[in-house]
């Protein structure tokens, strides 16, 4: 009994147009599919998207494997750089790979030469956010001289992260700090892709060669803008056991919570283990369980009619509005909210 993400792919194609339409035509157009494309299934999203975007960003070699098995052949930018394992693999798969020292420029060079191949690279530079990346420009030179030397490893992008996009104090020093790379970058390779914005960069009107949009495409703002207008693209649905009416003082689920009042209970198949927390939220009676949830509704406002899910509990519509009330932020309802659910796509 699989609960249902519903994600619409004709509202995920007008995300992405709506976005392409506010850029520079010269600006190349990114597709942040990490993660599994945020929870929406990162194949179908990634060739949903194909005709819109120039390229693609993952997390993980894993993840470009699988979206060039499902027939991606655009360029992949992988976040995490490889370990030898992942090196030989994504050699073998073309993926583009980011390199942060001069060990990994060397790894990746001795397998490629080994495969007979070469390995487009990606050097990461931190602006601020201090997570990964060359910190100065003396040791960006560094490491772009150790790629002149290497013909198996080619050199085809900078990039770095706004730790603040929102703040534009903060975006204005990490955007200075980066142009110098890019300068020093471009004298060694002009055509290289050089890219800091995110959803909020972009939203801030940065763009430079390229911008990264991830949860933009799925219908959210990483912080409020009456820039753009996108919509949601999931709902999650999960299947209602039963209706139980609890006496005033009585107990129901775990713990020793009791009722106020006399109170209709829907129990609905949808636990922590399917991916939103445990914690009891307003519309919820106690905490989840694993594997099942009591939702403070009648019996017939819990049946909710829509497109294919005639018989089932609408358990995540809006992720922001869902996030306000666990105190989190939408990107960790999206990516979590489906674990355990069929994905039934409208095309």
């Amino acid at each position: 009994m699989l609960n249902k993400a519903v994600i619409d792919l004709n509202i995920l194609t007008k995300n992405a147009l709506s976005i392409k339409r506010k850029l520079n035509k010269k600006t190349l157009f990114n597709a942040v599919v990490k993660a599994d494309a945020y929870g929406h299934g990162a194949e179908t999203v990634a060739n949903a998207l194909y005709k819109v975007v120039d390229s693609y960003s993952v997390a993980l070699a894993e993840e470009g494997i699988r979206l060039r098995l499902s027939g991606i052949d655009k360029d992949i930018l992988c976040f995490t750089p490889f370990d030898y394992a992942d090196a030989q693999r994504a050699i073998s798969f073309a993926l583009t790979a980011t390199a942060t020292n001069a060990e990994q420029i060397k790894m990746l060079a001795q397998i490629a030469r080994n495969q007979g191949r070469t390995i487009n690279v990606h050097i990461k530079y931190n602006t601020g956010m201090n997570r990964q990346g060359a910190n100065s420009i003396d040791e960006l030179k560094q490491l772009i001289q150790l790629i002149e030397k290497e013909k198996s490893v080619v050199l085809s992008g900078l990039y770095s992260h706004f730790a603040r996009p929102n703040n534009k104090k903060s975006l204005k020093c990490a955007l200075n700090k980066f142009l110098l790379a890019n300068n020093l970058v471009k004298g060694y390779n002009n055509k290289a892709i050089c890219h800091i914005s995110a959803s909020g960069g972009f939203l801030q009107g940065v763009e430079l060669d390229m911008v990264r949009i991830g949860i933009l495409l799925y219908g959210y703002t990483p912080f409020p803008t009456n820039k753009l207008n996108v919509q949601p693209v999931m709902k999650v649905y999960a299947p209602v056991l039963c209706q139980r009416h609890l006496k005033k003082g009585e107990c129901a689920l775990y713990g020793d919570k009791k009722t106020f009042k006399d109170t209709n209970v829907a129990l609905v198949r949808y636990g922590y283990a399917d991916g939103l927390p445990r914690t009891e939220i307003d519309g919820q009676f106690n905490n989840r369980c694993m594997d099942l949830t009591a939702y403070t509704t009648t019996y017939d406002t819990a049946y909710t009619k829509a497109q294919s899910c005639e018989h089932d509990f609408l358990v995540m519509e809006n992720a922001e509005q869902l996030a306000k009330k666990y105190q989190t932020i939408s990107y960790e309802i999206l990516t979590k909210c489906a674990i355990r659910a069929e994905k039934i796509y409208l095309r």
